[in-house]
């Protein structure tokens, strides 16, 4: 029998998640059911309905009753507040809690965020993709690529550690007192990097690049050292100055950089060594 899902929030993980988890059968038979989705813009609980299944409802207390399994996939700011809204509810004998699933998307918070509900009888989790979720609409074909990262009840992430496994997901479940180092680090592979990007692009436009070429030119170099690195792992994809211990080039660069590039390059080169030097000791 599927699951009927619903979801807190339709915004761009909500919807992407919600039509990624309905989009086909697992083993030749659907695992999920669509519930549908509320959202504070009834507006956007529409179009993701209309995107993705079920239907639009009119208050988070009736998208929990409708489901045993809830995503709460609101901004991090709400969903504690979403978690006292619904205990509320339970509270005043408007909602039954016990025996369902609430799972929140966040990378930074733990589980612990929905704790009320877990005192009112829910199994809770995180369950957060290890992806840049950047469209409501297209993210979810790519979504089959992710790992997600799972803490919380056992209860909560053996099911959606069975529903992402059947569909190929990686998973893996991290201690709550580790999800901020977690995230921490996605934002390491992610976000930083576009902002080591933008400062690679900056040193082009002073060498004569105009702006937009400056980015685009550095797409291929990124690109195909991106792609190395996913598929071959860092010490095999580590080239350059610091594989090569070429101190003398590496002096050359600090030289005429200044600032935080400077400082950036400084750092992130003694971090290449670290890496270059464990890729010259065998491993046992």
């Amino acid at each position: 029998m599927a699951a009927r899902v619903s979801f807190i929030g339709a915004g761009k993980v909500g919807c992407s998640l919600a039509r990624y988890l309905a989009a086909a059968p697992v083993q030749g038979q659907k695992d999920v059911e669509l519930a549908g989705f509320f959202s504070a813009s009834a507006e956007s609980a529409r179009a993701a309905a209309d995107f993705a299944g079920g239907r639009a409802f009119a208050s988070a207390e009736e998208a929990a009753r409708e489901a045993e399994l809830v995503f709460v996939t609101t901004p991090d700011g709400r969903i504690a507040e979403i978690a006292a809204q619904l205990a509320a509810a339970a509270d005043a004998s408007a909602l039954d809690l016990a025996g369902k699933v609430f799972a929140h998307c966040s990378g930074a918070l733990a589980s612990d965020a929905l704790s009320p509900l877990r005192e009112r009888g829910a199994a809770v989790c995180s369950a957060h993709p290890l992806y840049a979720v950047s469209s409501r609409f297209d993210c979810w074909r790519e979504l089959s690529q992710a790992w997600f990262t799972l803490e919380g009840d056992d209860e909560a992430t053996s099911l959606l550690q069975d529903l992402l496994a059947a569909r190929g997901n990686h998973v893996a479940r991290i201690p709550a007192d580790q999800k901020t180092r977690y995230h921490a680090a996605a934002v390491m592979a992610s976000n930083l990097v576009v902002g080591l990007y933008d400062m690679a692009a900056s040193e082009l436009t002073t060498c004569g690049f105009a702006p937009a070429d400056a980015e685009a030119a550095l797409a291929a170099l990124f690109l195909g050292n991106a792609h190395h690195i996913a598929e071959d792992g860092v010490e095999a994809s580590l080239t350059g100055p610091a594989a090569r211990g070429d101190q003398a080039t590496i002096d050359a660069h600090l030289s005429c950089l200044s600032g935080d590039s400077r400082e950036v390059y400084r750092l992130l080169t003694e971090v290449l060594y670290r890496i270059a030097s464990r890729r010259a000791t065998p491993h046992r």
